[in-house]
């Protein structure tokens, strides 16, 4: 078959770009490769030139086989070997449109490449796909030399992007095969004579998980020894620190490849040779260096193809690292998930939460993440804490330099970064749908469903919650980012870190959240019981399951509250659907509102009021002593910080809406499985995990389900009664910070405070509070806020300056200290301590007495 293309040659078209056209860094039109070297060349690191057949030719010249293709593919299903087989054959034998090697010479003349050796190398569109990791799946050609070798090798491209590993890989990972695009690069051919040295660099470690060292493959001759992973080849790591050589580990090398008339040759290595480094420790050094100019422009770290010639060092290619050994600690989680999980809840979850981090990085202009970010272990969640120091925190490279490189680089980083400012509008229009799809859910009956459709329900409440849910770790991870951008603005302009620190605390303390908000119905409420003398009396003297009972006599105060639960009854008292929210638990609300009353009034409105004012003066003062060309970039800054630390808080109060249909439905089908006998108890369908569910379903075996549930709650009720491990599989054994009476942490909100400190597992201890102690918990949420009117400090297990604990404690005045690892277990109640919430300790006074508060 030999088809004509069906389209018009396009002389003027972006076909062939040089890597410094602005447009050869589009991933669709140069493939992941092209787009890189593209990028690194117009950043003057050292690429040999090159031009980039696009992926615009690709499209021409595949479109009059589309269809054969898609025949081959139905035929062929099952088969890869020989539907590849057919595929290749179908594109070796397409002819390339008759204006390419004409157009393509005068290419290579513009670039004085005519008459040299190249690589043609495949730039797959597909390469930045979450999951995905196409390196080494399509071909790349060495020592090309002329027109009609180039020709053919750019169709010997085309062909592998249908090559037989290549199509599985595809499939597993959802992509239609005509949506796989192939740009060719063709590139300046780097000599690497046999006593010189190629290879690949990474600018971390991704074999033993360390940020803080880059690993260097090396080998003689050309890269393609190390690349292609045959032969033996030296390691180094490289000390970022001071561009030490920490390791190395040198190979015997028996062979080198080098060029050849015609692509490559390999050729036997002198005995003497064979056992040498391949680099010197000087050279070490700049590779390393390299790997890390490579990350510093690209903004995270890469892995780099490099190679030495004539003295020189070339980079040849740079992609992103996106996998690294997992290393799960509960840095990350014990905040958002301080207690035992059930497995249903977090099956449910998990895949919308792993969709939408990866969504979230694509939006934020990072790599995807090709592993787990977080992962039950004994019914704890933990996080890999390896992919949160590789993806956290980022600053634009551009921000890394004074006033005035930031000042030049405005313009710049306002176009790059356009969709910080755009994401809040988006969410807040698209709100509006997840709210809709929320109030239709619970207007379903679920009394005539059958346990397959109960199922179902279940199934598109998730569905919806993760449409919902997949750019709201871009606000987290954006709100992190805006702080850290802040605190490095604040700190050039004031010139001291301590300062910077206490203007940061001042100009945020003041932000409006949800949560913010609905303390103030909660305040209000407990004037509402305070003006009632009865109902004072009563409210101090039972408990809230007492008083909830009690309160048909007090009509005015019943509907108001119940009027407060109808608006926020979705708010969870933990993140595991397994326990109720406000609306089915209102005596824990009561029990916050037992709290407050005890307040003054006037005291609250007296101490936001002040705080306002800090703010706007800080404000104002700072803005006066910012030179002009930043004053506006300073200003918008310090709005997106307050715009994300509200939209974090508010899009936290909407997802935790999915529990009311979740529970609903959930419930359902609990009861109708004890109805038959399967369960004890509605609720122990949480400790059935999701692909056990379904396979009973499917295959009507409901008595697994009860094996299931038997097994896993006592393994839950056994994991509950302990601590869980900080890091995984490592027992605590304490750190050089936290073995005596001064205990290291984080610092969440300035100031000091001496006290008794008072330990809460769970709401359960609310009712026991008292007032003016040291709060100390493994982590708080919205519906521990009213504690914080009755402490004069918190202390928490996790989280940090990002936290609710943290964001609470600034709002109120309060220190608090964040991240002191079993604080909960080493602070007994009537211990007395001594907190600095801006140096992040915690210092024992006296020992405690477990009976104090009791």
């Amino acid at each position: 078959m030999n088809a004509k293309p069906d389209v018009a040659f396009d002389p003027f078209s972006d076909w062939i770009l040089p890597f410094d056209a602005p447009r050869a860094a589009e991933i669709f039109l140069s493939g992941g490769k092209g787009a890189n070297l593209a990028r690194a060349a117009q950043r003057k690191l050292p690429v040999p030139d090159g031009v980039i057949l696009t992926n615009a030719a690709y499209r021409v010249f595949i479109a009059p086989l589309r269809a054969a293709i898609q025949e081959i593919l139905r035929r062929g299903k099952g088969d890869d070997a020989e539907c590849s087989q057919r595929l290749r054959a179908l594109i070796l034998q397409q002819t390339l449109p008759s204006a390419l090697p004409e157009m393509l010479a005068e290419a290579l003349r513009a670039r004085q490449m005519q008459g040299i050796r190249v690589a043609v190398r495949s730039s797959g569109t597909l390469e930045d796909l979450p999951g995905a990791a196409f390196a080494g799946q399509h071909d790349t050609f060495l020592g090309v030399w002329g027109i009609p070798a180039i020709l053919e090798a750019v169709r010997a491209c085309y062909a592998s992007l249908w090559n037989e590993r290549v199509l599985p890989y595809r499939a597993r990972l959802g992509v239609d095969h005509l949506e796989a695009g192939m740009a060719v690069v063709i590139q300046g051919m780097v000599e690497v004579s046999m006593t010189e040295a190629a290879g690949v660099a990474f600018s971390i470690d991704p074999v033993q998980g360390r940020l803080d060292q880059a690993l260097i493959n090396a080998a003689f001759g050309l890269g393609e020894t190390v690349v292609a992973g045959e032969a033996p080849v030296d390691e180094y790591r490289v000390r970022h620190a001071d561009s030490a050589r920490v390791s190395q580990t040198i190979a015997k090398k028996p062979e080198a490849i080098v060029s050849a008339d015609k692509g490559t040759k390999t050729l036997p290595l002198p005995l003497a040779q064979q056992d040498l480094p391949a680099l010197t420790a000087t050279q070490c050094r700049e590779v390393a260096q390299l790997a890390l100019a490579a990350e510093a422009y690209f903004g995270f770290p890469q892995d780099i193809e490099w190679a030495y010639s004539g003295g020189r060092l070339f980079l040849l290619q740079s992609r992103p690292v996106t996998r690294i050994p997992s290393r799960w600690t509960r840095d990350e989680s014990a905040e958002r998930f301080p207690n035992v999980v059930t497995p249903m809840t977090w099956d449910l979850v998990e895949e919308g939460f792993h969709a939408s981090l990866n969504y979230s990085f694509s939006l934020m202009g990072l790599p995807s993440f090709g592993d787990k970010w977080f992962a039950m272990r004994e019914f704890y969640i933990y996080g890999n804490q390896n992919a949160v120091e590789l993806y956290s925190g980022r600053l634009p490279t551009q921000m890394s330099g004074d006033l005035s490189d930031i000042a030049a680089a405005l313009p710049a980083l306002a176009a790059q970064y356009a969709w910080v400012q755009q994401l809040p509008v988006r969410w807040m229009r698209d709100l509006d749908i997840y709210l809709v799809g929320i109030g239709a859910l619970l207007q379903e009956s679920s009394e005539r469903k059958t346990l397959a459709e109960l199922w179902d329900y279940v199934l598109r409440v998730r569905d919806l919650g993760r449409e919902y849910f997949l750019p709201n770790i871009a606000i987290s991870l954006t709100q992190r980012s805006l702080y850290v951008l802040l605190q490095r603005l604040l700190h050039l302009l004031t010139g001291d870190a301590d300062r910077a620190q206490t203007l940061f605390d001042t100009l945020l303390a003041t932000v409006d959240t949800k949560t913010a908000q609905v303390n103030r119905e909660l305040w209000l409420l407990s004037r509402q019981i305070r003006a009632d003398a009865e109902l004072f009396a009563l409210a101090k003297s039972h408990s809230g399951r007492d008083l909830l009972a009690r309160l048909s006599g007090f009509s005015a105060f019943k509907v108001d509250f119940e009027r407060f639960l109808q608006r926020h009854g979705h708010r969870e008292l933990d993140f595991d659907a397994y326990h109720p929210t406000w609306i089915e638990a209102p005596h824990s609300v009561l029990d916050q509102l037992k709290v407050l009353i005890e307040r003054p009034d006037g005291e609250r409105s007296e101490q936001t009021l002040g705080r306002k004012i800090a703010a706007v003066g800080a404000e104002h003062a700072l803005l006066a002593r910012t030179p002009e060309a930043l004053r506006y970039a300073v200003q918008e800054i310090i709005r997106l910080a307050r715009v994300y630390t509200e939209l974090d808080d508010l899009e936290h109060y909407q997802t935790t809406r999915l529990t009311l249909p979740f529970r609903r439905a959930l419930r359902a089908l609990g009861g109708r499985l004890v109805e038959q006998g399967v369960l004890l108890e509605a609720d122990d369908i949480y400790f059935c995990p999701v692909d056990i569910f379904e396979r009973a379903l499917r295959e009507n075996d409901l008595p697994a389900i009860r094996a299931a549930v038997d097994a896993h709650k006592a393994a839950y009720l056994r994991a509950r009664q302990h601590t869980p491990d900080w890091v995984y599989g490592e027992a605590e054994v304490g750190t050089a910070a936290n073995d005596g009476d001064r205990l290291q942490g984080l610092g969440g909100s300035p100031g000091k405070s001496e006290g008794e400190v008072f330990v809460v597992h769970s709401p359960e201890d609310f009712a026991r509070f008292p007032k003016n102690v040291i709060l100390v918990a493994r982590t708080t949420n919205p519906a521990w806020t009213p504690l914080f009117y009755q402490a004069i400090g918190v202390i928490t297990e996790s989280g940090g300056p990002l936290s609710h604990g943290a964001v609470t404690a600034r709002e109120l005045g309060l220190p608090a200290v964040m991240s002191i690892r079993n604080a909960t277990e080493r602070l007994k109640n009537g211990m007395r301590v001594r907190i600095d919430g801006s140096a992040g300790t915690v210092t024992i006074l006296e020992p405690g007495d477990n009976e104090t508060h009791a």
